[in-house]
């Protein structure tokens, strides 16, 4: 029983090690991801990283080929689309329960939340910037009290935040996403529901056409999505 358990926290270890890796951009999208690199980086089997590899497969992180072995799977456009999509209606349930169950003190995280993205302004996006501004999201979802609005919320952000390449990532939208961030703040504060939805329907339909451009940019055969 001890065995198992360790074989799972070690498994759970590697799992949590890879995506910070992504997180850090030390895996780029289509890498291949070499067994004995991995073992050796983490000083551990071969097994944890199996299992690890596997569960992030299952997760959609990446892919598992005959005769390519695991690579990073990259991010297109159809599935940005279908991620937003998802991410859209998450976003304004979320909104709407949110307003229905949140207490004060949930009200001041976000605003925390929302100040800290606004204030950081580097010249370029980077990781951190990014990650402020799912944590403005993650929090609206945690103040619905729904832990597994919460959990699908996280998931979702997952996939484009780690999966998403920097390269074509012009800095324009960092400011109007901070003024929508604190427009939609104003709104749930004076339970404005129907404002409140309209405002997060707006923002992810932004961000998700922000995302397909830049991914459209950098697809060397053309190939976009047609709306």
């Amino acid at each position: 029983m001890d065995q198992d358990k360790e074989a799972k926290t070690l498994t759970n270890e590697a799992h949590l090690k890879i995506k910070q890796m992504l997180l850090q951009q030390r895996l780029a999208p289509g890498q291949k991801l070499v067994y004995k690199d991995l073992c050796d980086m983490f000083d551990m089997s071969r097994t944890p990283i199996i299992n690890a590899l596997n569960r992030l497969e299952q997760e959609g992180f990446v892919v598992n080929e005959a005769f390519r072995g695991f690579y990073v799977k990259p991010i297109d456009v159809q599935e940005a689309w279908d991620l937003f999509g998802v991410r859209e209606a998450l976003e304004a349930y979320a909104v709407e329960q949110a307003i229905k169950r949140a207490d004060a003190a949930d009200h001041e995280d976000l605003r925390q939340k929302v100040e800290a993205h606004a204030t950081y302004m580097p010249l370029n996006y980077n990781r951190k910037k990014l990650l402020l501004d799912a944590e403005i999201h993650i929090q609206i979802a945690a103040m619905t009290k729904n832990k597994v609005l919460e959990r699908q919320m996280r998931m979702n952000l997952e996939h484009v935040y780690l999966r998403f390449r920097l390269d074509h990532a012009v800095p324009d939208r960092m400011v109007s996403a901070a003024g929508e961030h604190s427009q939609l703040l104003e709104r749930m504060k004076k339970k404005d529901l129907l404002g409140s939805v309209e405002i997060i329907r707006r923002h992810v339909q932004k961000a998700r056409d922000f995302i397909i451009s830049c991914l459209s940019d950098e697809d060397e055969e053309g190939q976009f999505y047609q709306v």
